[in-house]
């Protein structure tokens, strides 16, 4: 016999777990089969990935250079196009449109910024000058603060 619980002061006892309810029985363990899962494995492209390492490497360095790097970048994100272009449309299809994919949009912002950077170029603007420009304007933020 359980023991009854003790009282807290003021009359209040404490709460109780509910009791839980037996689990069913399963008398026939056997007729029912348990599903087995299994994933189906998608073998990889080899130029397709490739062609995206190519891509997110050409779109990371006009990043990091502000599009100055576009002499390289350029033929990194042709070289991306290429290989998707020429990787098995048949061995994962999705692989090879992301590559595609990135690739122009390389090729796309690599030629944006050497329009851009020539333009500027030729119109007498130089790399140099916006570096000097970008520190008189953090100096002079600097002194604002």
């Amino acid at each position: 016999m359980a023991a009854d619980p003790p009282e807290l002061p003021g009359g209040w006892l404490p709460p109780q777990a509910p009791e839980r309810p037996a689990p069913p029985r399963d008398d026939h363990p056997q007729a029912r089969p348990l599903p087995i899962f299994v994933a189906a494995k998608q073998p990889r492209n080899p130029l397709a990935i490739s062609a995206t390492i190519c891509a997110i490497a050409s779109m990371g360095l006009l990043v990091f250079s502000l599009g100055l790097s576009f002499f390289f970048s350029l033929p990194l994100g042709v070289a991306g196009w290429v290989l998707a272009t020429r990787s098995d449309p048949e061995l994962n299809p999705g692989q090879r449109k992301t590559g595609q994919v990135l690739s122009i949009v390389a090729v796309g912002l690599s030629v944006g910024a050497m329009v851009i950077w020539l333009l500027l170029i030729a119109s007498g603007f130089s790399p140099d000058e916006l570096q000097r420009n970008l520190e008189e304007e953090l100096e002079r933020r600097r002194r604002d603060s």
